[in-house]
């Protein structure tokens, strides 16, 4: 399917990395279906992909992994 946003490139369905910050904490899922645009990156999500999302992150229950994340200023 034709990008919406950039006009040239087409949606593919990939899994991807999804990450969001919830109250000064990072959480991140692996393997989430999405459309991305190979084009310009646009990324689209099924309304039941958001679904799960919103419950993951509401309740993100134990995670499969760790990951150690730097943070750094811009100053």
């Amino acid at each position: 399917m034709k990008c919406e946003v950039c006009h040239t490139g087409q949606r593919r369905e990939r899994l991807i990395r999804y990450s969001i910050i919830v109250n000064d904490r990072l959480i991140v899922v692996d393997q989430v279906p999405a459309e991305v645009c190979d084009q310009c990156g646009e990324t689209t999500f099924r309304s039941d992909i958001v679904k799960r999302l919103q419950k993951t992150v509401a309740h993100p229950g134990k995670p499969v992994r760790t990951l150690e994340t730097p943070v750094y200023e811009l100053a």
